[in-house]
């Protein structure tokens, strides 16, 4: 065989063994089925859900983005000792206490929040939380709550950011993180991926939800609100949302909650009572902000209950919600009108 001739061939080999990588490497890459990676983080479970055209890419930005999770939770986890949160409560009210950026940014949007709804949602909550177990149907007495109820109020919070401390006015005063934490370590998570050559992006810690991009074949993701009351038919969504690019967040009385003397006693807490908010079984959050918005909303309206609740939807840009109320009756905002697929109009309490 001439020379000429066998070198055609090798090159032929070449061409089809590089084309057959090439091929492979698209099919290893996770373009028609994401990348999928869970964690027990932020007292529940994470998922992130990612499409990317390069393998080693996504399953980078994804590692990077749980670890991102994991420490913001370790920053803001109102039970371990060691958070910067725990090293708050204990010192803030003696001096000012020194804290990260990330700290900063979620206290400051927390009481941001807290003014803007009258203290539906209030950081301060913190002081009452340990007076409540759910798991061990603990409630509290009511000396401890005469006597801790004082150091509720987002008003008694100094904030120097220029110095980046905290500082509390009243010594006992604790803040809790536990209905924006999850929204802003999403948030922070997201913008890993976005870096990282995702193309397509779901983080949700179940409560709340964050979508980028899209998922192949399909213009939006599909998100399904939880059915907040166990149904006969084994339904566990009462309405699925269509979206992209938004982030959406759920508060429930069903998620922590035990029930005495036919009363069901729940962890969203009213700040100006330490006790259970009434009025509402369920909230959901629809926003083109961040994660963590959406989480502080649902939890102050979800406080404000119906209508007041609906009323602050309306008279806000760029929020819309569905507000279940004790009477199983389901409200919707005008911008979500004819647009959640299978929306029941009422349900079974």
């Amino acid at each position: 065989m001439k020379p000429r001739r066998v070198f055609e061939i090798i090159a032929l080999i070449a061409i089809v063994i590089l084309v057959s990588w090439v091929w492979i490497a698209k099919e290893i890459a996770y373009i028609n089925d994401p990348y999928v990676k869970e964690d027990a983080l932020l007292d529940t479970y994470v998922t992130i859900k990612a499409y990317g055209e390069s393998k080693n890419d996504v399953e980078r930005a994804v590692n990077k983005a749980m670890a991102e999770i994991e420490r913001i939770d370790g920053l803001m986890n109102f039970y371990s000792e060691n958070s910067e949160i725990s090293k708050i409560n204990r010192g803030a009210g003696e001096k000012p206490v020194k804290i990260t950026n990330d700290t900063m940014k979620t206290i400051s949007l927390s009481v941001a929040y807290a003014k803007k709804t009258d203290g539906a949602f209030d950081p301060t909550i913190g002081a009452i939380i340990p007076l409540w177990d759910f798991g061990k149907e603990k409630m509290p007495t009511t000396p401890k709550m005469k006597k801790n109820l004082p150091l509720v109020g987002y008003h008694l919070i100094k904030l120097d950011k220029k110095a980046n401390t905290i500082a509390f006015l009243k010594d006992g005063m604790k803040i809790d993180f536990g209905g924006v934490a999850k929204g802003y370590a999403i948030d922070k998570a997201m913008e890993i991926l976005k870096r990282g050559g995702i193309t397509g992006a779901l983080i949700t810690t179940g409560s709340t939800t964050r979508v980028f991009g899209h998922k192949p074949k399909a213009d939006t993701w599909k998100i399904g609100i939880q059915y907040p009351r166990s149904h006969k038919s084994g339904e566990n969504t009462m309405g699925i949302i269509s979206t992209t690019d938004k982030s959406i967040s759920t508060s429930g009385d069903y998620q922590q909650y035990f029930i005495k003397d036919k009363v069901r006693y729940h962890h969203i807490l009213d700040p100006k009572t330490g006790m259970p908010a009434q009025g509402c079984i369920s909230v959901t959050i629809i926003t083109d902000m961040g994660a963590t918005e959406a989480d502080i909303l649902s939890t102050a309206i979800f406080v404000m209950g119906y209508p007041r609740g609906m009323d602050f939807i309306k008279q806000n840009n760029g929020i819309e919600g569905i507000i279940v109320t004790s009477d199983g009756a389901v409200h919707v905002s005008p911008g979500l009108k004819d647009k959640v697929e299978d929306l029941k109009a009422r349900i079974e309490v």
